[in-house]
């Protein structure tokens, strides 16, 4: 099993084009009472929304854009109502389509410093790749920050190592009159293209960032595990299970805990490929 999960976390690490599922169309639903997911099959996107106006996390390739404005208004919303747009990580896959998206909405986008610096080049973090449409950030955010919209509260964790500034994000939603929490991961997968440790590491520090992201990440304890790849949450089956009438589809996933684990597995396979024996034990005290 947990050689599955580690392909999953694995499969973002194409360099040269992109899974199938990327472009595939799925239909919108809602996660929570103000939670909803407009991605495809394979690239997340979501949207929380309040009376005040709606934030957007993720603009994933620029073809998705049509797409996932279209399930914006099929859930019942306007587009131009998107007032703050918010990023995982400076890949194409999820922020290729930030330009053509902020152009449609009119929304503030909202990043991390140091992803700040690639989106608004239009470049993907060590990545070799034609890049994307660039943008400039509205501004940029900080570890624990909490951005807010209306009755949305988000707080932002930068969980670095995948890029620089990777954001993992959190917050709290009601089902059926209940609260829970949640957290969209922004990625923990080791790329091939990366050297994350040694005398020229894709940055300095990639490897004790890795590390330290996971400890955070395990320092919480979401009700719903969400993130950027629905791969590795378990969208399919949660889908299935919300359409068949489980409205808490979404929570009590078992899954954030074996994404951790084996992501940090993973982290350490590639430590040790790379001349580190250590581990994260010994980077990170």
């Amino acid at each position: 099993m947990r050689s599955i999960v580690i392909a999953l976390l694995l499969t973002p690490s194409m360099v040269q084009g992109q899974n199938s599922d990327w472009t595939e169309p799925i239909e919108p639903f809602g996660i929570a009472d103000d939670l909803h997911y407009v991605g495809t099959a394979g690239l997340s996107a979501y949207l929380l929304t309040s009376e005040e106006g709606h934030i957007l996390i993720d603009a994933p390739l620029q073809e998705n854009v049509p797409l996932v404005l279209d399930n914006i208004r099929e859930l019942g919303f306007s587009p131009s109502d998107v007032r703050i747009q918010l990023t995982s990580h400076a890949h194409f896959d999820h922020v290729g389509g930030l330009a053509d998206m902020i152009e449609a909405t009119g929304a503030d986008l909202v990043v991390s410093p140091r992803d700040a610096e690639y989106i608004q080049r239009g470049a993907d973090f060590g990545l070799e790749t034609a890049g994307y449409p660039s943008v400039a950030p509205a501004r940029t955010i900080s570890h624990l920050e909490t951005v807010r919209l209306g009755g949305v509260e988000l707080t932002a964790h930068l969980t670095p190592g995948h890029t620089p500034g990777c954001t993992t994000w959190s917050g709290s939603v009601e089902i059926a009159g209940e609260p829970y929490t949640f957290v969209s991961v922004c990625s923990l997968s080791v790329l091939s293209t990366y050297r994350i440790v040694g005398e020229e590491p894709t940055y300095a520090g990639q490897a004790e960032d890795y590390c330290r992201s996971v400890a955070h990440l395990r320092s919480l304890d979401p009700d719903i595990f969400l993130g950027a790849h629905g791969s590795w949450f378990g969208l399919e089956e949660k889908i299935t299970a919300l359409r068949a009438g489980d409205l808490r589809a979404f929570v009590a996933s078992d899954r954030y805990g074996s994404y951790l684990d084996s992501a940090e597995e993973r982290i350490e396979e590639v430590l040790a490929e790379q001349g580190h024996s250590g581990g994260c034990a010994s980077l990170v005290q």
